[in-house]
């Protein structure tokens, strides 16, 4: 007699044995994780020119799109505007982004690195002048009272054990390990351009063949997936494009208006290095909230070290062009493109940042925002399964409400509790 088969038993095993198998392969790989790190850098290092082809062709798309809808107006009955409209604003766009590169490659980084090389020449002048304008300071001051002729003096008789001339020495040091380390990596520079050249070519082909290769891997999702989590999945996504490229393409457009802005300033003021320290500024305001301070210091004491006369005032303007960001040019730019509060930013940004540098800081926020929204949809979805409210408001001063089974009762706010139900003692007292 043949066993009857249990569907019931057989997906219990089904996911035992899927258990089992998730934690042998977890255990593997916590077990091994230098070759794991091994692999996936190998990987990595494969596929690296289709990955920069990807965020090129993202990155180019908006600009395509633009020429298509504003410029490439062909008749719409146009058989060769139809075949011609896609692979000349893939040209327009493409010469538009090369443009914008050739500009920053050509103009701005080597005058960066020319002041860099001068700012690495002068540095001993620089400390001197400082060292002197600090002890002059020492000596002149009146809370003073000339007892001390220099700043080392000061600090020595006071036991304080920062050195200032040491601290700045030292930066000296670090700017010849900075270029000790672009000797030693340079041949990693020349692959990473290579695979540059190479996704310059796949972002062309990416971006004439974006429809067809969105249609085929929605074919395959929905081949694969059921209706429900197909749809979820599309909207997901799209949820995430317009999430992930709107906070970049904004932080992009933000970050060059405050690097213009700080050179226009820095250069009516007459303060050094300004366009080093533009770029600076606007490189690093591209990350959220901890951006203005990762750039202003650094420069601050780039500004110090040249002219110590300035630096009063190259941090009054930061302050003033971080204000103007932040209240003005970011919220008409990025409005209220993630949906996060201060804190959120502050967490996914530190978290992200500590798991993947920079790139994790500037993507950290975007990719939390996503997050956030799928668990309060899926929040959302849990309390209206159990007819509660979904309105955070009406969580601020109603508790929980237990039967006498101990069950959780869920009364909105504008509800009245039936007399069947009785608030717990703890509950009835925090009240």
């Amino acid at each position: 007699m043949r066993p009857l088969k249990n569907p019931k038993y057989i997906q219990i095993a089904l996911y035992v044995f899927l258990t089992a198998i998730s934690i042998i392969l977890f255990t593997l790989l916590c077990m091994n994780l230098d070759q794991v790190k091994m692999v996936w850098d190998k990987v990595v290092g494969v596929i690296a020119p289709f990955i920069y082809g990807f965020i090129i062709a993202y990155l180019v798309n908006p600009i395509m799109l633009r020429f298509e809808k504003y410029v490439l107006r062909f008749p719409e009955k146009s058989r060769i505007g139809a075949k011609l409209k896609r692979p000349l604003g893939v040209t327009l766009g493409m010469i538009v982004f090369m443009l914008i590169l050739s500009v920053v490659v050509g103009l701005v980084f080597p005058q960066v690195a020319t002041s860099f090389k001068d700012l690495q020449s002068k540095i001993t002048d620089y400390v001197t002048a400082a060292q002197n304008l600090a002890d002059s300071f020492v000596r002149e001051f009146p809370l003073f009272n000339g007892q001390y002729e220099t700043l080392s003096e000061f600090l020595d008789v006071n036991e304080i054990s920062s050195d200032i001339k040491t601290v700045i020495s030292n930066f000296s040091n670090l700017l010849g390990y900075a270029a000790d380390y672009a000797i030693e990596y340079g041949k990693q520079f020349v692959i990473e351009v290579k695979n540059v050249l190479i996704g310059v070519i796949a972002a062309v082909y990416f971006l004439l063949a974006k429809e067809r290769l969105i249609s085929k891997s929605k074919k395959a999702a929905a081949a694969f997936l059921s209706r429900r989590h197909y749809v979820n999945l599309v909207n997901l996504l799209r949820f995430t494009n317009k999430t992930v490229g709107g906070f970049i393409y904004g932080k992009i457009i933000d970050s060059i208006i405050i690097g213009c802005l700080t050179f226009i300033l820095m250069s009516i003021f007459k303060m050094p290095f300004t366009l080093l320290i533009s770029v600076i500024v606007g490189v690093t305001n591209v990350i959220p909230y901890f951006g203005p301070f990762i750039g202003a210091i650094p420069s601050a004491f780039i500004v110090f070290i040249a002219d110590p006369g300035m630096t009063l005032w190259f941090i009054l303007m930061i302050f003033l062009i971080q204000q103007l960001d932040g209240n003005v040019i970011g919220p008409k730019i990025l409005g209220d493109s993630t949906g996060m509060t201060s804190l959120a930013v502050l967490v996914s940004i530190t978290i992200a940042g500590g798991f993947f540098g920079f790139t994790g800081m500037i993507l950290g926020v975007p990719a939390a925002a996503v997050l956030c929204v799928l668990f309060r949809q899926k929040t959302d979805n849990i309390l209206r399964h159990k007819n509660a409210s979904t309105e955070s408001a009406d969580y601020y001063d109603n508790l929980p409400v237990r039967n006498f089974d101990n069950e959780p009762i869920f009364i909105r706010k504008d509800e009245t509790i039936p007399e069947e139900y009785d608030l717990p003692p703890e509950d009835t007292a925090q009240s």
